[in-house]
C-alpha cells in the first residue's frame, strides 16, 4: 500500500490547487485502510490531524460544513467526546467572556445553520479534511455545489482535502473534475495488512493465534482464480470487500470457539474441519449478500448432502458432445457451480452446516448437539476416524480426477470399486458419482462395465439392507437422477428405487405389526400415535389397516373402553373425512368394513356403554367413512361409453 500512502503523504506535504480523489471497489477497504492504518501513521510521523466525513445522508451543504466543524472538535478532544450540548456551553461562556463578538456573530446561527461559515474555526495547517461515499451523496445536494465548496476549501481557505469515492459508480463520471481534483489514486487494497489489522482487534488469545498460524490460508481462500473471467473479476472484488471479510471472521468465531470447546484443534482432522468451517462461512457469506439470492428459506439446493458429479468435467468419459449453454433454473446446476467456485478450486470437499448457514443468513444460534453431529457426518465420520471410502471418492469429485498422477490413478479406481462393491458408501448418489468414474474408465480399470454395474449393485444391496427409509434420500435420487445419463447407471437407479420400494413394504408391515399390538391394547396410544403432528398443516396419512391382520378385531374390540371408543372414532373422522388425503387408502376399506361387521353384531354382558357407544357412534362413523372411500373408487372407474356401437 506503498503508494496510497506516498500519495497521501506527498498531497500534504506539496503546494496543491485541488482535491486528492481514492477511487476504488464498494468494500475494498479503502475507508478502513485510511482509517485505521494510514492516518495513524501520517499522525504519529508529522502530527496530521485528519478528519473523516461521511456524505452518505448529508442534505445539504450546511449538514456537510457542521459534520467537519464537528469531526474536527470531537478529534481535538482525544478521548473525551464533545456532545452538543457541551459545545454549546463552551462557546456561549467564550461569547459572554467576550462580549464584543455578539455584535458580530450570532451564536445560535452558528450552532445551528451557519453552514460554511463553521469553516472559518478550523485551522488550515496539518489539517486534512477527508469525505467519504462521494457516490451516494444525496440526490438533494447539486454534486457541482459540493465540489464548489470542496474547491472553495483548497484555494481560497487553503486546506487539504482527500475524497473517497467509487468513482465507476458516480452516473456521468466526476462534472469539472480537472477543476476540482488535482490526482487521483486507484486502491487496491493489501488484503495482508488489512488481515493483519483485523486479527489484532481480536483478544482472545486461542482464535487470535490461530488467525495468526492460518492467515496463508485464510488469503488463499480469498484469491481469485475462476477459469471464467466475468466469475473471476466478481470474485475479486467479492474477496476484497472488507464489510464482507470483518463479517465472515466474526462468524467464524463462534464455530472456532464451540470446535475448540468440544474438540482439540491441534488435531489432524479438527483441522481440516475448521478449514471447511471457514471456507463455507466465505462462501455462503458472499453468495448471501448478493440481492434476490439464497436465503434462510431458500437454500438452492445447497443444503443436500450429495450432488450428480459436475458433467461439465466428465462428458468426454461417455462420448458426450458440448451442447450449447442455456439459462437454467435447475438448482443442482447452481449447487455444482457453488462447488466449482468456493471449494472445487481450493480442492477442498463442500460439507454442508445447517447451523452454520442458519446463522450467516437468520442471525439464529448455533446447536452445540446438532452442529457436532453435523460436523461428523458432514466428514463421514464414525468412531471418530473419517469413512476411507468417501474420502477416496471425495478427491474425484471434488478435487478433480485429473489431479491423480499417473502412478495413483489406476489404485485408486480399483480401491474405489472394491468401497463400492462392499457397500463402504453412505448414500445413493455416491454409489452412482463413483459409477462415472468407474465406468468411464473401465479401459484403464481392465473390468468390463457389466461387471462394474454388478459390483455397484451389490454393494448398494449392503447398503440399502443397513439402512432405513428416508424420504428426503428418495426425493433426491429423483432431481438428481436425469443427470446420469449412461445406461448402466440408469439400470441402478431403476434398482435402487426397486430397493427402496421394497424397504419401504418391509418397513410398513413391521410397524402394522407393532400398531396391531396396540390396537389391541391400548387404543388410546394408537390413536395418538397416528394423530398429525401438526394439525394445521396435513400430510398424507401412511396406508396402515390394509396391512394389519383382521383376526385381531375380535380380541381388540373386548378390551376397549369407552373413552378409546370415542377416540377411534374421532380419529377416523380426522383420517378419512376431513379435507385430507383419504383418497390413497382405499385399500384399508376391507380392514374398516370387518370392523364395522363384527361391532354391529356386538353383544357382551356388563359392557353396555361400550356397546351403546359402538352402535351409535363407531358404526356410523366406520359407515361414513367406507361411504367416502369407495366414492373415490367410483370416480377413479373410466366413464362407460354414452354412444355404443
Amino acid at each position: 500500500m506503498q503508494h496510497i500512502y506516498d500519495a497521501v503523504h506527498n498531497h500534504i506535504e506539496m503546494k496543491t490547487s485541488g482535491a486528492l480523489l481514492v477511487t476504488g471497489d464498494w468494500g475494498s477497504g479503502k475507508t478502513y485502510y485510511l482509517k485505521n492504518i494510514l492516518f495513524p501513521k501520517l499522525e504519529q510521523e508529522t502530527g496530521l490531524i485528519p478528519v473523516i466525513v461521511s456524505l452518505f445522508g448529508a442534505t445539504d451543504k450546511n449538514s456537510i460544513a457542521s459534520k467537519v466543524f464537528f469531526a474536527y472538535l470531537d478529534k481535538k478532544a482525544g478521548d473525551k467526546k464533545l456532545s452538543a450540548a457541551s459545545i454549546s456551553k463552551i462557546a456561549h461562556n467564550f461569547f459572554e467572556a467576550v462580549p464584543k463578538l455578539k455584535q458580530y456573530v450570532d451564536l445560535n446561527k452558528l450552532l445551528a445553520s451557519s453552514g460554511e461559515d463553521l469553516f472559518r474555526f478550523i485551522p488550515k495547517e496539518k489539517l486534512l479534511i477527508c469525505f467519504d461515499d462521494l457516490e451516494r451523496i444525496s440526490d438533494k445536494i447539486n454534486p457541482e455545489d459540493f465540489l464548489g465548496m470542496v474547491n472553495e476549501l483548497v484555494e481560497n481557505k487553503g486546506n487539504k482535502v482527500l475524497i473517497i469515492a467509487n468513482e465507476d459508480e458516480i452516473k456521468g463520471g466526476i462534472k469539472f473534475k480537472e477543476k476540482t481534483i488535482e490526482k487521483t489514486v486507484h486502491f487496491s487494497n493489501d488484503m495482508a495488512a488489512i488481515f493483519d489489522s483485523i486479527a489484532a482487534g481480536y483478544t482472545t488469545p486461542k482464535f487470535k493465534a490461530y488467525l495468526v498460524k492460518q492467515k496463508a490460508e485464510i488469503l488463499r481462500s480469498l484469491t481469485a482464480d475462476h477459469e471464467q473471467e466475468a466469475i473471476n473479476k466478481e470474485l475479486a472484488v467479492s474477496f476484497a470487500n472488507i464489510r464482507s471479510l470483518k463479517f465472515v471472521i466474526e462468524h467464524f468465531r463462534i464455530v472456532f470457539e464451540l470446535i475448540d470447546k468440544n474438540l482439540d484443534i491441534n488435531d489432524t482432522l479438527v483441522q481440516r474441519q475448521l478449514k471447511g468451517c471457514w471456507l463455507f462461512i466465505l462462501a455462503i457469506t458472499i453468495e448471501f449478500k448478493k440481492p434476490g439470492n439464497i436465503s434462510f428459506t431458500d437454500k438452492k439446493n445447497l443444503d443436500q448432502s450429495a450432488g450428480p458429479v459436475n458433467f461439465d468435467d466428465v462428458k468426454s468419459l461417455f462420448n458426450q458432445a458440448d451442447e450449447p449453454e442455456e439459462a437454467t433454473a435447475d438448482e443442482w446446476a447452481y449447487r455444482a457451480w457453488f462447488v466449482d467456485t468456493y471449494f472445487k478450486r481450493l480442492s477442498e470437499p463442500y460439507i454442508f452446516l445447517p447451523g452454520v448457514y442458519d446463522l450467516i443468513t437468520a442471525g439464529y444460534s448455533i446447536g452445540e448437539a446438532k452442529f457436532l453431529a453435523d460436523l461428523n457426518t458432514g466428514y463421514n465420520i464414525t468412531d471418530g476416524a473419517v469413512n476411507p471410502a468417501h474420502e477416496l471418492l471425495s478427491r474425484f469429485t471434488t478435487g478433480g480426477y485429473w489431479f491423480f498422477t499417473d502412478a495413483e490413478f489406476k489404485p485408486a479406481l480399483q480401491q474405489l470399486l472394491t468401497y463400492a462393491g462392499e457397500g463402504k458408501l453412505e448414500d445413493p448418489v455416491s454409489y452412482l458419482n463413483a459409477g462415472v468414474y468407474l465406468l468411464g474408465f473401465s479401459d484403464i480399470l481392465g473390468v468390463s462395465k457389466d461387471e462394474i454395474a454388478k459390483k455397484l449393485q451389490v454393494g448398494l444391496e449392503v447398503y440399502l439392507g443397513a439402512s432405513k427409509n428416508n424420504i428426503l434420500i428418495e426425493t433426491q435420487l429423483d432431481m438428481v437422477a436425469g443427470h446420469f445419463e449412461e445406461p448402466h447407471l440408469q439400470d441402478l437407479i431403476a434398482f435402487i428405487k426397486s430397493g427402496f420400494k421394497q424397504r419401504q413394504t418391509e418397513e410398513i408391515k413391521e410397524e402394522a405389526q407393532s400398531m396391531e399390538t396396540l390396537f389391541v391394547h391400548n387404543l388410546s396410544a394408537f390413536v395418538k400415535e397416528l394423530l398429525p403432528r401438526n394439525p394445521n398443516m396435513r400430510s398424507p396419512d401412511k396406508q396402515l389397516f390394509d396391512q394389519m391382520d383382521t383376526a385381531v378385531i375380535d380380541q381388540a374390540i373386548q378390551q376397549w373402553q369407552p373413552a378409546d371408543i370415542m377416540n377411534l372414532a374421532s380419529y377416523l373422522k380426522i383420517r378419512y373425512l376431513d379435507p385430507s388425503f383419504a383418497d390413497r387408502l382405499t385399500d384399508e376399506i376391507p380392514f374398516l368394513e370387518t370392523l364395522k361387521d363384527k361391532l354391529t353384531g356386538y353383544q357382551e354382558p356388563g359392557k353396555e356403554l361400550s356397546t351403546h357407544l359402538y352402535r351409535s357412534q363407531l358404526v356410523p362413523r366406520l359407515e361414513a367413512c367406507i361411504a367416502k372411500l369407495k366414492s373415490f373408487l367410483k370416480d377413479s372407474e373410466p366413464e362407460a361409453d354414452q354412444n355404443p356401437a
